[in-house]
């Protein structure tokens, strides 16, 4: 049984994050009542309907309108929350680290987790923090993140699928659909490498770039998924982001990695003109997955 609430993982899961492999963990958050029922469906009205994204819950695994199809209108987020075990619905509560209750608790299951793999806590850049809430039988369709992720399974089973791209070119093509509006939805199903079973009380690693999809049993699902950026993934994204800009006024860029040098100037370029746009317009909220 955990005594602490942050993933257990110990000095070996830091080959993991940096071989960015697939890990199963345990943790001890089941059972908090912040992550009662009733309590996210309080959180859901404290962070209002800009922080909620609601699908239905039956779906295909892929996607190729990066889910638009299925979502749903948000009337009451606390009463469509309550009422998950009949209304065919599926609940993202975004950045739940805007609650103060809530950020204190990412950095502690953050830094908890840092601590016990021997990871230095101040390289975990952009904490944030999300709740999954969804009906019996809801699929969470195939996709990637950019961010280092610990989900952490609070209620209810699922399976949690890990697939890999078939080759450099597909990975490429989706990295390229992820900075024009697909959200790191996918649109073919990759080979599936790993499948894990989620209860409470169980959880995995889900590293940068990594395919993955869910499968829901036959209950109701609470879980909570905690985010980060190291330099590793953090320099990737600036990289892509750098050169979807340039793609879209002709010029082919290289691919991030082949071209060490050239990256170390995309990035130089991509602080400098990041910090200029927080000095004109303030702080930027954090993205959604």
């Amino acid at each position: 049984m955990n005594n602490t609430p942050w993933p257990t993982v110990d000095h070996t899961f830091l080959a993991a994050l940096e071989s960015r492999t697939p890990t199963a963990f345990s943790h001890g958050l089941t059972g908090d009542p912040r992550f009662s029922l009733e309590s996210i469906a309080l959180l859901g009205d404290e962070l209002g309907a800009a922080s909620i994204s609601a699908e239905k819950a039956s779906k295909p695994l892929v996607s190729a309108d990066a889910g638009a199809a299925n979502a749903l209108a948000v009337a009451s987020v606390s009463d469509q929350i309550r009422s998950l075990a009949a209304n065919d619905s599926w609940f993202t509560l975004l950045n739940i680290e805007q609650s103060e209750p809530y950020r204190l608790l990412v950095d502690q299951l953050l830094e908890g987790m840092a601590a016990d793999a021997g990871i230095d806590p101040a390289t975990m850049k952009r904490r944030m923090g999300f709740v999954f809430a969804s009906s019996p039988g809801s699929v969470t369709s195939a996709h990637f993140d950019i961010e280092h992720s610990f989900l952490l399974q609070l209620e209810g089973h699922r399976t949690l699928g890990f697939g890999k791209f078939a080759d450099r070119e597909q990975r490429e093509r989706e990295i390229h659909r992820y900075w024009n509006g697909s959200f790191g939805r996918l649109d073919t199903l990759p080979e599936e490498i790993a499948e894990f079973e989620l209860a409470p009380g169980r959880g995995a690693y889900i590293p940068p770039y990594t395919p993955h999809w869910l499968n829901n049993g036959d209950s109701t699902s609470l879980s909570l998924t905690i985010t980060f950026f190291n330099r590793n993934n953090a320099d990737e994204s600036m990289v892509q982001a750098f050169n979807e800009k340039v793609r879209k006024l002709g010029i082919t860029p290289k691919v991030y990695g082949d071209a060490p040098g050239r990256d170390r100037a995309k990035l130089v370029f991509m602080r400098a003109y990041g910090a200029a746009k927080r000095r004109i317009k303030g702080p930027e909220t954090s993205a959604s997955h």
